[in-house]
C-alpha cells in the first residue's frame, strides 16, 4: 500500500498543471488572427521564406541570431504560415513554459529540503499561465517565448546537473547544449546563462564539479562558436547606430513596474518597481531556491545596465527582460509559500493571482476586433489592381506586412515595391531591408517612370495623396480604417491617354 500510494497525488498533480496550461491557452487563442502583424512578424515570415542558407545570409546581416528562424522555418514548412500558425509557434512555446516552470520551482525546492515542495511550484505555473506580458510574448511570432522556454529549461537543466550523482557529464553536457540554444534564439540570454555560470560556480564544491561545469562551457562555446563571428560584427552594427532609447531612471522605473505587473502603473511606477525590488530581497532572504531565482531575475538588468554604460550604447528593452521574467514570478511563488502562517501565505498567494489576473483582463480588452487598415486594403487591391500595375509603399516594413495579407488572400503576383529615397542610407536594422528580395524597390523619384500605366501608392498615415505629376490623374483614393486604429490610404494614380496630334491643316 505504501508502494501505490503516491500514485493517485501525482495524478491529480499532473491533472492540475494540465488545467493550469488550459487556462493559459485560453487567452493566448482568444483573437489570435485579428490583431496585425506587427513589423517584426512580418519580418520573420518574409525572412522564413528563403532557402536556408540565403536565410541565415540575411539574418547575419540584422541584429538577432538565427535559432529562432530555423526552428519557424520547419514549423512554416509542416504547418504552413496563416496567422493562427505562424503565432501558434510562439503559442506553444509559451504553454510549455507553464509546465516547465513548475518542475523548474520543484528543482529548486531541493536546495532548501524543502517538505511542500508542490504549493510553490503550482503558484508559480499559474502566474506564468496568466502574466500579461508572458501571454503577450506567446502571441507574437517572434523568438521571445522560444526564447523564455529555453532560459526556464536551461535553469532547470543546471539544477539538475549539480545534484547529479551518475552520468553527470550528461547532464552538464546537455546544460552547454541548452545554453547554446539560448544565446542562439536571443543575445539577451547570454546574461541569463552567465548568471546560471555564476551560481554553479558558487555552488561547486569539488574539483571534479568545477571540471564538469567547464566543459558545460566548452560545449556552449563549441555549439555556438559558427556564429561568434557574425555576433562579433552584428555587435559593432548596434554600437555604431541603434533605436533603442537610453534608460533613465523613470522609464526604468517604469519598465521594472510593467515587468512585475503585466501592465501600466504610471502614477505609481516607482512605488511598483521598489515593491518588484523589494520581493526579490525577500526571495534572496528565504533560502538557497530564492537566491537562486532572485539572482537569475536580476542579473539581465544589472548585466544589460553595465553593458550599456560600458558600451556606450543603450540595450535595455521591457520586451527583453520576458526571459528573466519567469524567474522573478518563480521567486515569488518560493517566498510567498515559504510565509509561516498558512492564512497569510493564502492571502498573499490569492492577492498576486488577482493582480497578475486584473493585468490580463485589462490587455485582453485592449485586443482588437476587425482586422487591421492593411488587410483591408490588401482585398481592395485584389479586386481592383491589374496585373501590369504597380503598387508602392513607404517601407520594406509595411511592404512585408502588405506581401503577408496578399499572400494569405491568394494575391501573390501583386507587383508591390518599397519607393525609397536613393539619398537614405538602408540601415538593416532600422528598415528590415536585409528580408528584401532583388527588385522590391523602386526609387521614389523614379515612381512614375518605371513603366506602368496604373500605379498604386499606398502609406500608413491619413494625409491626401500627392498630387499627381503631369501626365497621370488620380482615378481612386480611399484611407481604409481597421483594427488598432490603424489607418491605410491608398491611391491610384492613372496615365492619362495622350491625345492623338491635330492633322494639319
Amino acid at each position: 500500500m505504501t508502494l501505490t500510494s503516491p500514485r493517485p497525488r501525482a495524478w491529480t498533480t499532473a491533472a492540475i498543471v494540465a488545467g493550469i496550461a488550459l487556462a493559459g491557452l485560453l487567452p493566448r487563442a482568444w483573437r489570435l488572427t485579428v490583431p496585425g502583424l506587427t513589423s517584426d512578424e512580418a519580418f520573420s515570415w518574409r525572412l522564413t521564406g528563403y532557402p536556408v542558407r540565403d536565410m541565415l545570409a540575411r539574418a547575419a546581416q540584422d541584429v538577432h541570431p538565427p535559432l529562432y528562424y530555423i526552428v519557424l522555418e520547419g514549423w512554416r514548412a509542416i504547418a504552413g504560415d496563416g496567422p493562427s500558425v505562424l503565432r501558434g509557434m510562439s503559442v506553444l512555446a509559451g504553454l510549455l513554459v507553464v509546465p516547465l516552470a513548475f518542475g523548474l520551482v520543484r528543482e529548486a525546492a531541493r536546495l532548501d529540503i524543502a517538505e511542500d515542495r508542490r504549493t510553490a511550484a503550482l503558484l508559480a505555473a499559474a502566474m506564468i499561465a496568466i502574466h500579461a506580458t508572458q501571454v503577450l510574448q506567446s502571441r507574437n511570432a517572434r523568438m521571445y517565448a522560444l526564447g523564455t522556454l529555453l532560459a526556464a529549461g536551461s535553469a532547470w537543466l543546471i539544477l539538475r546537473a549539480n545534484r547529479a550523482t551518475v552520468r553527470t557529464w550528461a547532464w552538464w553536457a546537455l546544460w552547454g547544449l541548452a545554453a547554446a540554444a539560448a544565446v542562439a534564439t536571443h543575445y539577451y540570454l547570454a546574461f541569463t546563462v552567465a548568471a546560471q555560470a555564476a551560481w554553479a560556480l558558487g555552488a561547486a564544491r569539488t574539483r571534479r564539479r568545477l571540471q564538469e561545469l567547464l566543459l558545460a562551457g566548452l560545449v556552449a562555446l563549441a555549439v555556438f562558436a559558427p556564429w561568434a563571428p557574425v555576433l562579433w560584427r552584428q555587435a559593432r552594427q548596434v554600437r555604431a547606430a541603434y533605436w533603442i532609447p537610453p534608460a533613465g531612471l523613470t522609464s526604468l522605473a517604469e519598465g521594472i513596474a510593467r515587468w512585475g505587473t503585466g501592465f501600466e502603473t504610471e502614477p505609481v511606477a516607482s512605488l511598483v518597481a521598489l515593491l518588484v525590488i523589494a520581493s526579490l530581497v525577500a526571495a534572496a532572504r528565504v533560502g538557497r531556491a530564492g537566491r537562486f531565482f532572485a539572482l537569475q531575475a536580476a542579473a539581465p538588468w544589472i548585466l544589460g545596465l553595465v553593458v550599456s554604460v560600458s558600451a556606450g550604447r543603450p540595450i535595455v528593452l521591457d520586451r527583453y527582460m520576458l526571459f528573466a521574467q519567469v524567474f522573478l514570478l518563480c521567486a515569488w511563488a518560493v517566498t510567498v509559500t515559504r510565509v509561516g502562517a498558512r492564512a497569510l501565505a493564502a492571502g498573499a498567494a490569492l492577492a498576486i493571482v488577482l493582480l497578475l489576473a486584473s493585468g490580463l483582463a485589462l490587455t485582453l480588452r485592449g485586443l482588437p476586433a476587425d482586422p487591421p487598415a492593411l488587410a483591408l486594403a490588401a482585398r481592395a487591391l485584389k479586386r481592383q489592381a491589374g496585373a501590369d500595375d504597380l503598387v508602392a509603399v513607404e517601407s520594406p516594413r509595411v511592404l512585408n506586412k502588405l506581401r503577408y495579407y496578399a499572400s494569405q488572400l491568394g494575391a501573390d503576383t501583386l507587383r508591390v515595391r518599397a519607393a525609397l529615397p536613393e539619398r537614405v542610407p538602408l540601415l538593416p536594422y532600422v528598415s528590415h531591408v536585409v528580408s528584401l528580395d532583388d527588385g522590391d524597390t523602386v526609387a521614389a523619384d523614379a515612381l512614375f517612370a518605371a513603366g506602368a500605366d496604373s500605379v498604386w501608392v499606398g502609406r500608413e498615415s491619413t494625409s491626401p495623396p500627392n498630387p499627381p505629376p503631369a501626365g497621370w490623374t488620380i482615378t481612386f483614393a480611399r484611407v481604409f480604417e481597421g483594427g488598432e486604429d490603424t489607418r491605410f490610404t491608398l491611391a491610384r494614380y492613372q496615365r492619362m491617354e495622350t491625345p492623338p496630334p491635330s492633322s494639319a491643316r
